[in-house]
């Protein structure tokens, strides 16, 4: 499969900071870069990997970054398979919370038609290679490799916890409570990247949607417990995974206190998180065994996510106001400093549209999505002071929060 594209990047001076703001496509329909549990952009600062529908269906796509050339990864005319977050997705198609980049490796693996894909960036010519098959019509989550790019964790819940619903927030709704009800699980299951064998590392009582192995390469990892139901209390919502297959809370939640997109650390030492307790905001970070490392109050900035820089520090936030910002935990509880990089803009109309923003590897720029064009388009912004970037070998990851 040789499908290709000319480049369509072009750059333009931000008009509230004067930054220099790269705009990678401009295709039509929406064309967004990967969820931010994941990567995008691999680490020898080839590849620039996208999600894309112009073709009419939903595709990868992979971005020279040298010349701007793009070449399509995947092959689906079978639109959107349902999952989470897609509801409206049908029993085929490619499933487009699926796909994991790993960065050092340049690989990339995907879902499509209830198989798992992965394909060699650095192919002349880009083929899929089918992997694995799942359990047919489950409904698939964010999935994950492994620190030695040996390990594929894809979760797939049973699917009879999901009915008819239309959006995101009516599968957070309804779908904990149906599992609850039913005694429905999730189950991880871990699939070997070289012979394509696999095993189910846990089944779990409850909705699981993100997962994330131990950068340190444990194969110790971090899920979710997605949503609380019709009106129930917050449960906890970040749980461990042993390499040995039990699992248990990080650390309970305090009554009216909210936490979300957990992440390691690059380091692999302690789990990072963001939240509120009782409307205030914050950022914390725990150890493995869940006693509190730090936690800082981020007043003044209301913001949909935060993803963590390689340095282990700043954090880039998505606004609510469409500022993308730096925010820089200061020490002794004073104020965080704040940087505003650009303006996203987006609608955040739905899932695509998120502006989701993620630091590249080497820690220089970071690529977020927007629709403040019409389609949704992948952009690319400086980071002022960015610190020297890591070794390209190294098995760690940058943190996300």
């Amino acid at each position: 499969m040789k499908i290709s594209h000319c480049s369509e990047r072009s750059s333009a001076c931000d008009a509230s900071t004067g930054a220099e703001v790269t705009q990678w496509t401009q295709g039509p329909g929406k064309n967004h870069h990967l969820y931010f549990t994941t990567h995008s952009v691999t680490a020898d600062d080839r590849w620039l990997v996208f999600l894309s529908e112009r073709s009419g269906h939903p595709n990868l796509y992979a971005i020279d970054r040298r010349d701007g050339a793009i070449r399509r990864l995947s092959n689906n005319a079978a639109g959107t398979l349902r999952s989470y977050v897609y509801p409206l997705g049908g029993l085929t198609g490619l499933s487009k919370v699926s796909p994991c980049l790993d960065p050092f490796r340049n690989r990339l693996f995907y879902i499509r038609d209830d198989r798992v894909f992965q394909v060699d960036l650095d192919d002349p010519e880009p083929t899929e290679h089918s992997l694995a098959t799942l359990p047919a019509g489950w409904y698939g989550g964010f999935t994950h490799i492994s620190a030695d790019g040996k390990t594929l964790c894809v979760p797939v819940t049973d699917p009879r916890a999901f009915a008819e619903e239309r959006t995101q927030w009516e599968q957070l709704d309804h779908v904990p409570t149906r599992m609850a009800a039913g005694g429905l699980r999730t189950r991880l299951y871990f699939i070997d990247r070289d012979t394509g064998a696999q095993r189910i590392a846990a089944e779990v009582p409850f909705w699981v949607t993100h997962v994330q192995f131990d950068p340190a390469g444990s194969l110790r990892m971090i899920f979710n417990l997605e949503g609380s139901g019709d009106g129930a209390p917050l449960p906890d919502r970040i749980w461990c995974l042993e390499a040995e297959g039990s699992f248990r809370p990080l650390a309970p939640e305090a009554k009216g206190e909210w936490r979300s997109h957990e992440n390691w650390a690059s380091d692999g030492r302690s789990v990072v998180y963001h939240g509120s307790r009782d409307g205030r905001a914050f950022v914390a970070a725990r150890t493995w065994e869940g006693e509190l490392l730090h936690e800082t109050a981020i007043d003044g900035v209301d913001f949909w996510h935060a993803t963590g820089l390689p340095d282990g520090r700043r954090l880039a936030v998505d606004r609510r106001d469409g500022m993308i910002s730096l925010i820089d935990p200061q020490p002794g509880g004073a104020p965080p400093r704040v940087v505003d990089l650009c303006r996203h803009d987006t609608t955040i109309e739905d899932q695509d549209t998120h502006a989701h923003p993620i630091t590249a590897l080497h820690g220089r720029s970071l690529v977020f999505s927007s629709d403040r064009s019409g389609d949704c388009q992948v952009y690319e912004v400086a980071i002022p002071g960015a610190d020297a970037a890591p070794d390209s070998e190294s098995p760690r990851q940058a943190p996300t929060v």
